[in-house]
């Protein structure tokens, strides 16, 4: 008889696969600070908007204190999305 297969979730050993994954979003985002707005737009699109801007958020708040300049430029990709993802009236 099969036994049936259980996927470990990451969550479960610890935040290690988690932050990982984090640290890879934070960093493609800042490779793409200076890309054009369609390839910045196609990557938050890919991460979810909000995950992107909650992510960012996270980091310039961890960064406060040790980081000026990185935490200045998550706040500034912040700002980019909330502009390019803004409702605009017809």
């Amino acid at each position: 008889m099969l036994r049936p297969t259980v996927k470990a979730d990451p969550a479960i050993f610890g935040n290690g696969t988690v932050m990982d994954t984090e640290h890879r979003t934070i960093a493609e985002l800042l490779a793409l600070k200076n890309a054009p707005d369609a390839a910045f737009l196609d990557h938050v699109r890919a991460i979810g908007v909000t995950a992107a801007r909650s992510i960012l958020y996270d980091e310039a708040k961890r960064l406060r204190y040790t980081d000026q300049h990185a935490k200045m430029d998550c706040i500034a990709l912040m700002n980019r999305i909330n502009e390019l993802f803004r409702i605009r009236p017809a």
